[in-house]
């Protein structure tokens, strides 16, 4: 294999490695919740057709590994949702936002920069990429673990995370998601989807709710009970657009 062919092959490996830690799979009834700003948030529900040994593959935006995201779990609201379980969880005091500077920092050295310099041919450059890469993922790691009770986890469950972000470099971009994985949230849908202050996060919600509802009802066939909600909240839709 000539140098050329391995440097090439390393640079898109190190991004397929990044994506595929990106990367979730999630459940017939679970979505990702990814933290906009405050009082905004998002809802995606990944590939909905696809069907992976019962799970569904989802890929959060790549390029914004600095928002908080969550797995939840939904349900179809009854009508009785309060209003706290309508808000997002409440930042990290603060530290989420460092630990996000961080990790936009790691995506750009690690998985934009390094490849780039590789690409070039610029060994030298990729090195010191890797070099910075490494102190970054190191301060990010030692952050993490000392304010690991303001992300819900305790000290050594965030060591192992930590450390794994330290080893495989091209997944420390993902450190703050893994931050939240320990939590899973319980929402109830559209409620939840359609709280968020953003008027174009609930498009994008209603118009992807709408696909997997019409899923959900091939697969609820047999409960008259959920059919009828998901007809009621599907004609909603079709008479509000």
């Amino acid at each position: 294999m000539t140098s050329d062919r391995f440097e090439l092959l390393l640079a898109i490996g190190i991004v397929l490695v990044y994506l595929l830690d990106s990367m979730r799979l999630l459940g017939r009834r679970e979505a990702l919740v990814e933290r906009l700003a405050h009082d905004r948030w998002q809802l995606s529900f990944g590939l909905v057709r696809i069907d992976l040994l019962g799970r569904r593959p989802a890929l959060p935006n790549p390029l914004r590994p600095d928002r908080m995201l969550w797995r939840a779990r939904w349900s179809l609201a009854d009508g009785s949702t309060n209003d706290a379980a309508r808000v997002v969880p409440p930042a990290a005091g603060g530290w989420d936002r460092a630990m996000g500077y961080l990790c936009l920092i790691l995506l750009l050295v690690v998985v934009v920069l390094a490849p780039v310099m590789l690409l070039l041919g610029e060994n030298l450059y990729f090195v010191v990429a890797i070099g910075i890469g490494y102190l970054f993922a190191i301060a990010g790691a030692t952050l993490f673990i000392i304010r690991a009770a303001e992300f819900g986890l305790r000290r050594w469950p965030a060591f192992g995370m930590a450390l794994i972000s330290v080893i495989c470099l091209p997944c420390a971009p993902n450190l703050l998601r893994a931050a939240c994985g320990g939590r899973t949230l319980d929402v109830e849908l559209p409620d939840f989807g359609e709280s968020s202050a953003g008027e174009s996060e609930r498009r994008g919600f209603r118009s992807r709710f709408t696909s997997v509802l019409r899923h959900e009802s091939w697969l609820s066939s047999g409960d008259p009970e959920q059919g009828a909600k998901i007809d009621a909240i599907l004609r909603r839709y079709e008479v509000e657009s």
